[in-house]
């Protein structure tokens, strides 16, 4: 019932407009005897009669004087909802919030977006830390980035957009390895030192061979960061994805282990709430981190 009120007093609002229930007619397309039913209906559900008819205008009664104020306040307020709400799926404005690690986040997204940021300054850009519990919908996450299996990426998942594919590697720093057993196969790690990322105590590579460490770690961490700088710090060997290690190979405090046998790699994916349509904004950053990602390579 409120529904059909609304849409009669949207109907109402463009009669006065034009005078006449034609003009109102070819306004909104649809025909004059559809307006003149709407009108009819209002008066009915008020009580009051809106319009004086005659043969070449229509013209306010008192009380159609009074409710016409309300009724255009009505419309008026609806048609800028709707225009703010279609330029904020439309234009590249507003809040855009990504989820992602803190690495991730200083490291390759904010290089990658920031020409993009100074360019649209209507565009706010808020990067929020991964947390074990997560719900995109209720948080108002537009984009979350994050590493997952290879194996688990869908060319027909829309909700999912590779951004790269991310080598693993075994570090450890160089005082590390010369103060332990040399390690040559993938048998001499089960004696190792590791630290313990996401408590995964079982590492398989490529080949389809694993290793179980039999060693008990005194150092387990949910944070790359934390394994990183526990690594450094010369207190066992880490799996780390390459990204995360990148400025500490090439710094040279971090050194490879076992170079030669490789990790299967991860995904580094762009995920998107479950929604039918993705604001222009999201679209827009989506493909400049798809473009960002594929130059690296």
């Amino acid at each position: 019932m409120l529904l059909d009120n609304l849409r009669a007093m949207a109907v109402f609002v463009a009669v006065v407009r034009h005078g006449s229930f034609s003009g109102a007619a070819k306004e909104l397309n649809i025909t004059t005897s559809a307006v003149s039913q709407q009108i009819r209906s209002l008066e009915n559900e008020l009580g009051a009669v809106l319009l004086q008819r005659s043969t070449r205008r229509v013209s306010l009664t008192e009380v159609g004087e009074l409710f016409y104020q309300s009724a255009l306040k009505m419309v008026t307020a609806a048609e800028m909802g709707w225009h703010q709400a279609s330029r904020l799926r439309d234009d590249v404005m507003g809040n855009l919030t990504i989820a992602t690690t803190p690495q991730v986040a200083c490291q390759y997204l904010m290089p990658a977006l920031s020409d993009w940021l100074a360019q649209n300054e209507s565009l706010s850009l808020h990067f929020m830390v991964r947390g074990e519990e997560f719900d995109m919908t209720h948080d108002r996450v537009d984009i979350c980035v994050g590493f997952v299996d290879a194996k688990e990426v869908s060319e027909h998942d829309k909700n999912d957009v590779l951004l790269t594919y991310v080598p693993q590697l075994l570090l450890a720093s160089g005082d590390y390895l010369d103060r332990h057993a040399p390690i040559h196969s993938i048998d001499d790690l089960a004696e190792q030192d590791f630290i313990l990322l996401d408590g995964n105590r079982t590492i398989t590579f490529a080949t389809g061979e694993t290793v179980d460490i039999k060693r008990k770690s005194r150092l387990s961490t949910n944070s790359s960061k934390i394994a990183l700088k526990l690594a450094m710090s010369h207190q066992g060997i880490i799996k780390v994805n390459a990204l995360d290690a990148k400025p500490f190979i090439q710094s040279d405090e971090l050194k490879n282990v076992l170079a030669g046998h490789e990790l299967p790699p991860l995904a580094l994916v762009a995920r998107l709430p479950d929604k039918e349509f993705q604001p222009t904004k999201v679209q827009r950053c989506l493909d400049i981190l798809v473009k960002h990602f594929a130059n690296l390579e």
